[in-house]
């Protein structure tokens, strides 16, 4: 718990559901397609970024982002443009806290910064968007068509694609699998996979040329 506190002070930011919020009741789902609020450890964050390279002119888009810890960890690290999606209104509205907060330290990110109160389907994939992350937010179901969705945004602007899947389920694997167009790249194995195999970070990549 120590370098979590550690993380967020440096960060400027409060994403541990214990202190930041004080009613747990707002971490629910919205709605049964979606699963409950967790967040993205900072030692495996530390773990899966020092094997992922990134660039100021890369977009990463965390689906179900909650708090925003790895939008803010990213953009802190690779000064990368980042998206937020997070259906939860009143998550959403911790996450505009935790964002002004953090742009109050780590000036002239704003304009890099973009957050969402919208479902993820719903999400129109921008242009430059080329890097995405889930940690099981919702059902297969959505995130094959959130897969729909990134594949669309490629045909119509050519650009290859990267999925950060973090403790992958069956299902999203089943998912990716069945669409026969990303491959994967890189397992990267977090502090505890001796112990547990599901703790992992799987990137697959998409080419452009893949897509017709």
């Amino acid at each position: 718990m120590g370098s979590e506190k550690s993380f967020d002070s440096f960060l400027g930011i409060e994403t541990i559901a214990e202190t930041a919020f004080g009613d747990m009741d707002v971490c629910l789902p919205v709605n049964e397609e979606d699963n409950n609020y967790e967040v993205t450890y900072y030692n495996d964050l530390v773990t899966m970024f020092d094997e992922i390279s990134m660039e100021p002119e890369d977009t990463l888009v965390d689906f179900g982002c909650g708090l925003g810890r790895v939008l803010f960890y990213c953009n802190s690290r690779h000064y990368c443009r980042t998206v937020g999606i997070e259906n939860n209104a009143r998550v959403y509205d911790r996450l505009l806290t935790n964002a002004a907060s953090y742009q109050s330290k780590f000036l002239d990110q704003e304009e890099r910064m973009q957050f969402l109160n919208v479902e993820a389907e719903a999400y129109e994939v921008g242009d430059e968007d080329n890097y995405f992350y889930f940690f099981n937010p919702f059902s297969g179901a959505t995130f094959k068509k959130v897969l729909d969705n990134i594949i669309a945004s490629v045909r119509r602007q050519p650009r290859d694609i990267e999925l950060l899947i973090y403790y992958p389920t069956f299902e999203y694997q089943k998912a990716i699998r069945d669409c026969n167009l990303f491959v994967l790249k890189k397992m990267i194995k977090l502090s505890g996979y001796e112990e547990d195999p599901d703790e992992k970070v799987l990137v697959y990549h998409l080419s452009r040329y893949f897509v017709a």
